[in-house]
């Protein structure tokens, strides 16, 4: 692989599969009690924070670890997310959504699932020429009102560490608090792509929380590796509201219907997720799906989803 090549994936790789929790708080503090903090908080953020309506997104760096989440509160009961969010297949069917994954497949049994992601740039790519980065998956509760799962890697492209998405939903007030976390901890290889990255086409790229306040009084929002981090962390949380807001679709137009949804809700934040044309996005992603479809044809069936996604 040339030098340049490298580059461009590395930056592909970095501005997609930045994923690991430092803290998924399975146990602990009481489930319902944590659950309910959150909705008062968003609640609060809804009022005075930049989204209009219940989301938060913070990120923090320190070391060589970038961390970030993303709380928020859907309006959907928590019924609809459980099926979605503890069947591996089904995130294959919402991950790709994400400009940067060109394809998800699964493998192994119900015991020690292993999905794999296909990474590379925003444009077409075919499956073969895209980066591959194993997860384990895991289901780390499935309760009446409470479900929670995550990706995890120890290893990543890069010579980066310790990757994993963390996922947390439970049912309050008849809707649906979402918590997702994300971290993963940088190598010298990777730092030398970010800064290579930032230094060019992400100079002018923000994120969604705000600096500290500044010797001028001002707060501008974060740049840097908490940018990027911050981006594909809300990318994955239209991700999966677009999934959920379309289920009631009949099956033979859903895929269209989440590749449509999930544009339109990226495009409320040009500043921060805009990158191509509607129409260039959508024959992308029709193309890199039946490329996936085809590729896990070659491996044999994922295990289907005990509901359809």
């Amino acid at each position: 692989m040339s030098g340049l090549r490298m580059s461009r994936v590395g930056l592909s790789f970095l501005a997609a599969v930045l994923a690991i929790s430092r803290c998924a708080a399975w146990g602990g503090e009481a489930v319902p009690q944590r659950f309910r903090g959150y909705y008062q908080e968003l609640q609060e953020a809804a009022r005075r924070g930049p989204f209009g309506f219940p989301l938060q997104v913070r990120s923090e760096e320190r070391g060589d670890v970038v961390y970030a989440e993303a709380l928020g509160v859907m309006d959907h009961p928590l019924q609809a997310f459980r099926a979605a969010v503890t069947e591996p297949a089904s995130w294959c069917e919402f991950i790709p959504l994400n400009l940067n994954i060109k394809a998800c497949t699964v493998q192994g049994d119900e015991a020690e699932p292993l999905i794999t992601l296909y990474i590379g740039g925003k444009g077409y790519l075919a499956p073969e020429s895209a980066l591959q980065q194993p997860y384990h998956f895991r289901v780390r509760a499935r309760q009446s009102e409470y479900v929670a799962a995550s990706l995890s890697a120890l290893q990543g492209l890069m010579g980066t560490r310790a990757h994993q998405m963390d996922f947390e939903a439970a049912g309050v007030a008849g809707k649906t608090v979402v918590a997702l976390r994300s971290s993963y901890e940088q190598s010298a290889a990777s730092k030398l792509v970010t800064a290579i990255y930032l230094a060019t086409m992400g100079r002018d790229k923000v994120g969604f929380s705000r600096e500290p306040i500044g010797s001028d009084g001002h707060a501008g929002l974060v740049k840097g590796a908490q940018g990027i981090i911050e981006r594909n962390l809300m990318r994955y949380y239209l991700v999966l509201l677009a999934f959920v807001e379309t289920r009631a679709v009949p099956l033979a137009h859903r895929f269209e219907a989440r590749l449509n949804a999930f544009y339109d809700l990226m495009e409320r934040y040009p500043a921060q997720l805009h990158e191509m044309g509607k129409v260039e996005y959508l024959d992308v992603k029709r193309r890199e799906r039946q490329n996936q479809i085809r590729l896990q044809q070659t491996m044999g069936p994922a295990r289907p989803p005990s509901v359809a996604p």
